[in-house]
């Protein structure tokens, strides 16, 4: 079968064996298998021994149509045991697309615990947006948005967009900062608008994790109120004065937990189903599993306006 891998040449589409499931894995015939930008920074690693692809859904041999939640917990340590398996202390060696065998290939076997399945009204070639959306979720439910809220969004990319939506779903006002005019009008379809003149928001939540993301989010926050980090600090940054003196509250948000007896990966497909236009306003392309080298260059090439990029074998 085929599967992407990251290798000393790049991005590059190899034949492996097909695997056969063993214990309590499952197969996924995969549909669609998103390009994220964490798999941007791993392809910059060089080689690595793993398929990639944590944002996948498809079929399994049964044909019914999963979303699959890419993490794995011990079920052990103290984290899991109360109730806190996204915090399990060993996630990362039991992650799909990072130190296992991810989505981007024709099959993938995964653990029977992952697989979510998918309601009427869901699109396989857009399923693969619930893990974002399901990003999202656990963001805005981690930090405590309440319907009337005031939120501030900052960055356009796909978390962004996500938390537009999943936003938009406890009822809250959404307006959205970002750099690039595509990025907006696709907020606009989702229902933020703009970023007005001045700050003063309850909550700001940076989905783009960059210093310059937080200096905006910390600039537009009103005094005592909570900035969530959604996205990714992949560099350190600094706080200061201004955070201090504003007594902001910072909330990270990892992965997806439980919330209000509900996993997040469960909201997310009822969103996903319930929102018109959702993939339309954030998969801007789309190629088959043997383009995946040019794929990746079009998701990492900013000239090309692409916000989700995702893969269909």
């Amino acid at each position: 079968m085929r599967a992407v891998r990251s290798t000393d040449n790049g991005v590059e589409v190899m034949t492996v064996p097909t695997p056969e499931p063993t214990g309590d894995q499952v197969r996924v015939r995969v549909t669609s298998a998103g390009i994220c930008a964490s798999d941007l920074h791993l392809v910059g690693f060089g080689a690595l021994p793993p398929t990639l692809g944590h944002e996948f859904a498809g079929l399994l041999d049964d044909d019914t149509p999963v979303a699959v939640r890419p993490t794995v917990a011990c079920g052990t340590c103290d984290l899991c045991l109360h109730g806190r398996e996204h915090l399990c202390r060993t996630i990362g060696e039991r992650m799909y697309g990072v130190s296992l065998d991810g989505g981007m290939a024709d099959e993938v076997l995964v653990d029977s615990s992952c697989v979510v399945p998918l309601p009427p009204g869901i699109d396989l070639a857009d399923a693969s947006l619930v893990e974002p959306l399901a990003v999202a979720m656990h963001g805005v439910h981690r930090v405590g948005v309440q319907a009337g809220q005031r939120v501030l969004v900052v960055g356009g990319g796909p978390v962004g967009l996500c938390a537009v939506a999943a936003l938009g779903d406890v009822g809250a006002t959404v307006e959205l900062e970002a750099r690039r005019d595509e990025r907006l009008r696709a907020g606009e379809r989702l229902g933020a608008e703009p970023a007005g003149e001045h700050g003063d928001y309850d909550i700001v939540l940076d989905a783009a994790g960059t210093q310059s993301s937080l200096d905006v989010a910390v600039r537009r926050l009103r005094p005592g109120g909570t900035i969530g980090v959604l996205g990714t600090w992949w560099e350190p940054v600094q706080v200061g004065l201004a955070l201090q003196g504003r007594e902001a509250t910072i909330v990270p948000a990892f992965t997806y937990g439980h919330h209000h007896g509900e996993h997040a990966f469960d909201t997310a497909t009822a969103v996903l189903a319930s929102t018109t236009g959702l993939a339309d306003a954030l998969i801007t392309h789309r190629f088959g599993l043997d383009d995946a080298p040019e794929a990746f260059a079009t998701a990492g090439d900013r000239a090309t306006g692409a916000i989700k990029v995702v893969l269909h074998p």
